[in-house]
């Protein structure tokens, strides 16, 4: 699934850190899901859980067989986003959630504007929605017997001894409407009082020193350390752990 900061380019050099030595029946759970580009590509007992309702309200009607539009017209678009603004009540989560993210530029959610068709500089043209709804209808049946939760991270249920895979919101990159005002700060302190109770592991580019880096890796990224968004730049993709 198009999700700005996906982490699916680096899932096969993640996960077998993340899931070494997992048991047969220990749960594995993403409190900040997304696009799904992890979790779509682990076995056994998952949990995939996300503070945006409307993504999880699109996974669970996913799972539950719901009919999707394959065509998303601009006018559609635009209807659909004056609903998820509060200047309609013509849709519902489900289908603000399909839309506003298999038509969103850059799987923006309604920020990036429409994504439509655009021509490429070899002379061919690009329908960007029919390429995000053919990549999410692979997903679907990954994803089944995963169960979603529409909750904030430390608000999550969890079997304890779970191993935790947190992709949070960088520090100084663009943000989702959702992710805006995240307290870095109260997320570290979570992580070190509940590392007795999960296996944790965290996505970022920095972390306090009492973290161990476990994974890192040079990329090009639309995101930045900086701050800055939009282009190509390079960045280190890191994974930590406490070690407090």
């Amino acid at each position: 699934m198009k999700y700005m900061g996906s982490k699916a380019r680096y899932a096969k050099e993640i996960l077998p850190i993340i899931l070494k030595n997992r048991k047969p029946e220990q749960w594995y759970i993403e409190p900040f899901a997304g696009g799904m580009n992890m979790i779509d590509k682990v076995q056994g007992n998952r949990i995939a859980a996300d503070n945006n309702k409307y993504l999880i309200a699109m996974w669970d009607g996913l799972m539950q067989g719901r009919e999707y539009p394959t065509e998303i017209p601009k006018e559609f678009y635009a209807d659909v986003r004056d609903c998820f603004n509060g200047k309609n009540t013509n849709y519902d989560d489900f289908m603000i959630g399909w839309v506003g993210f298999m038509a969103s530029a850059n799987g923006r959610f309604f920020e990036g504007g429409y994504s439509g068709k655009s021509n490429t500089k070899i002379g061919t043209e690009r329908d960007y929605v029919a390429e995000g709804i053919r990549n999410i209808q692979k997903q679907i049946p990954l994803m089944q017997g995963t169960k979603f939760i529409h909750a904030d991270y430390r608000n999550i249920e969890m079997p304890k001894g779970s191993i935790v895979y947190c992709d949070i919101p960088y520090k100084g990159t663009k943000q989702y409407t959702t992710s805006k005002g995240f307290d870095h700060n109260q997320f570290w302190n979570w992580v070190r009082r509940e590392n007795s109770n999960y296996k944790i592991f965290v996505s970022e580019y920095a972390a306090p020193n009492d973290f161990e880096c476990v994974w890192e890796k040079k990329a090009r990224s639309s995101l930045s350390a900086n701050g800055k968004i939009g282009g190509s730049k390079i960045s280190t993709e890191k994974l930590f752990q406490y070690c407090g």
